[in-house]
């Protein structure tokens, strides 16, 4: 599972191994050589999902043209690896993978019609809650130092874990 973006991570799940790779502190080169040894490792029975990403609204022009970017080298790197992969639109995945007691709401600007405010999920603690019931002997910090979970941790691990289930 890859969560593109440029904090993003990927993760590996084979049999109850799981592995991280932060996108953050590595350059292009040493991400192709991981996918590269991940496709060797597994004779090249692997599947990738990741996120398919488009401009959100009120993103800079920059962060907008970040994300392209990351989308398109790494489906680059994956074609060139001859490794199949599924571009997954979030709101697929987390429909899949989010349990009820895992949803937490962020109230908007929006009035209903009784008056009161409109809510709205706010995915990233979602994720994190999904994560923690999911995997719950994992660490989801970035790394040792940090204090906080990496919600792009988790939602590498759970696109992982969406690809499982769905056996891609």
């Amino acid at each position: 599972g890859i969560d593109i973006g440029s904090k993003g991570f990927i993760s590996f799940q084979r049999d109850s191994k799981i592995v991280f790779f932060s996108l953050k502190e590595h350059n292009l080169k040493e991400i192709f050589l991981f996918l590269k040894s991940i496709k060797d490792m597994c004779n090249g029975n692997l599947v990738c999902v990741f996120e398919d990403v488009k401009a959100i609204y009120g993103s800079s022009a920059k962060g907008t043209f970040e994300f392209g970017f990351q989308k398109g080298y790494m489906e680059g790197y994956l074609i060139a690896l001859e490794i199949p992969y599924e571009a997954v639109s979030p709101k697929v995945w987390q429909k899949e993978i989010w349990a009820n007691a895992d949803i937490v709401y962020k109230p908007t600007n929006r009035k209903l019609k009784n008056g009161s405010l409109a809510k709205q999920i706010d995915t990233k603690p979602t994720s994190i809650n999904a994560a923690r019931r999911l995997f719950p002997s994992i660490d989801f910090r970035r790394n040792s130092r940090c204090r906080i979970i990496d919600d792009n941790k988790c939602d590498s691990l759970l696109m992982s874990e969406y690809a499982r289930r769905k056996n891609l």
